[in-house]
C-alpha cells in the first residue's frame, strides 16, 4: 500500500484519532515512546547546570555587573 492511496490516508486518519492505535503503530514502526515530559517548557530548571560556567559565559558576552548594585 502506497502513502498516496486513499485507503492509506483513511487508515492514518483513523489511527491518529485513537491514542492506543497510534501508540501501537509507532511501536511497530520502531518508534518507542519516551517516558515523562518531552520538553523543558517555560520556567523549567536547567538540567546539569554548571552555574559557574554559565556565569562566566554570561560575563564574557554581556560584561561583568556588580551584584551589589542590582
Amino acid at each position: 500500500m502506497s502513502k498516496k492511496d486513499k485507503q492509506w490516508v483513511a487508515n492514518e486518519k483513523t489511527i491518529n484519532r485513537d491514542p492506543t492505535l497510534k501508540a501501537a503503530r509507532d511501536i511497530s514502526q520502531g518508534f518507542t515512546p519516551k517516558p515523562g515530559q518531552t520538553h523543558g517548557g517555560k520556567g523549567s530548571a536547567r538540567r546539569g547546570a554548571n552555574d559557574d560556567a554559565y556565569e562566566d559565559g554570561w560575563d564574557r558576552i554581556w560584561g561583568k555587573k556588580d551584584k551589589d548594585n542590582e
